[in-house]
């Protein structure tokens, strides 16, 4: 879960950069959305690890998956990207959401709740 952790912030983090880059060059493909929901990710992964009941440990793992799947559409979405630097961001956000996504469904198919 540890691993998991690291690997949302860094998403996050990343993913926020990204969002900011494309408001500098690209500010009609910034959507707020998408910076909400890449921060979501890591928040929700948190609020998931701190969690005291089972339940909602589940329930922020629901919605963390759901944040990355959101998150990764967003990314697919972006299209004319004419800046290479951007371009490789994309595909390696896009790449981590779906390394995010199947942990993420592994662990959740494992749950009880």
């Amino acid at each position: 879960m540890n691993e998991l952790e690291v690997q949302t912030y860094n998403f996050a983090v990343e993913g926020i950069g990204f969002v900011k880059s494309l408001e500098k060059e690209f500010p009609e493909m910034a959507k707020p959305e998408l910076k909400q929901v890449i921060g979501a990710v890591s928040l929700k992964c948190i609020d998931a690890l701190d969690a005291k009941e089972n339940e909602d440990f589940a329930s922020n793992l629901r919605d963390c998956l759901e944040k990355s799947k959101k998150a990764s559409e967003l990314l697919s979405h972006l299209n004319g990207l004419s800046n290479e630097n951007l371009l490789t961001q994309q595909k390696k956000l896009i790449r981590d959401s779906k390394i995010i996504i199947e942990k993420l469904e592994s662990i959740i198919n494992k749950l009880i709740y």
